[in-house]
């Protein structure tokens, strides 16, 4: 729960998310614990948080303040049982990059890896259709889609929010240099090792610490 609430803090304060974009955990029950429609920088204890059934069956909290794309959530938990963590999430390069049609290349170490494009028109609100995200996405850690941005997911909540940082980090400078020329794609590496993502969150918790983590200090 607390990485929970730190990571909508981090999401909002990096400029991910706005008013848009939610985050989810799966928990040792089974369910699905995430954050509300209002936009995870409005999240500030347990009752913003809703938890659901992997079903999408809402089990506490408000159920008219379930995000419409709940079942990009479902759908990915449903189809990869290694992941525990998943971020949709709107950052600007990100977006610019999903408008283009293709995947992101890996130029940079901060992915590691090509980012997959998934082609939609709407926003994906229904099983079907997050069910053809979670078939994009793969094994993988990451997927642009098109227009809306990106999703990314982790064994964590930790490691699906810094890899959504780390992905807008490397959408940037892939758009900052394709303003100039066309990018050199690295041999693919596997993305940063289990230490820099905990290094990553260790300053990302630091810079951006919510409330509870404040008490604590």
């Amino acid at each position: 729960m607390d990485d929970l609430l730190a990571g909508c803090a981090i999401l909002d304060g990096e400029g991910l998310t706005s008013a848009f974009g939610h985050l989810s955990a799966r928990t040792a029950a089974d369910e699905v614990c995430i954050s509300g429609n209002a936009g995870p920088g409005l999240v500030r204890d347990a009752d913003d948080l809703l938890t659901l059934g992997l079903d999408g069956a809402v089990r506490e909290g408000d159920p008219a303040r379930l995000p419409g794309e709940a079942a990009i959530h479902l759908a990915i938990f449903a189809r990869r049982p290694d992941v525990a963590g998943v971020c949709r999430f709107h950052g600007p390069a990100a977006l610019a990059w999903s408008t283009l049609g293709r995947p992101l290349p890996p130029t940079t170490g901060l992915v590691g890896h090509e980012v997959p494009w998934f082609d939609t028109s709407t926003t994906v609100t229904t099983l079907e259709h997050a069910g053809r995200l979670a078939d994009r996405l793969g094994d993988g850690t990451a997927v642009l889609l098109r227009g809306f941005g990106a999703v990314t997911v982790g064994a964590s909540v930790a490691e699906a929010v810094v890899r959504a940082w780390l992905l807008e980090r490397a959408a940037a400078a892939v758009v900052a240099a394709a303003a100039i020329a066309t990018p050199l794609p690295l041999p693919v590496a596997g993305g940063p090792a289990p230490a820099q993502l905990r290094r990553a969150w260790n300053y990302l918790t630091h810079r951006w610490p919510t409330t509870t983590e404040v008490l604590r200090a």
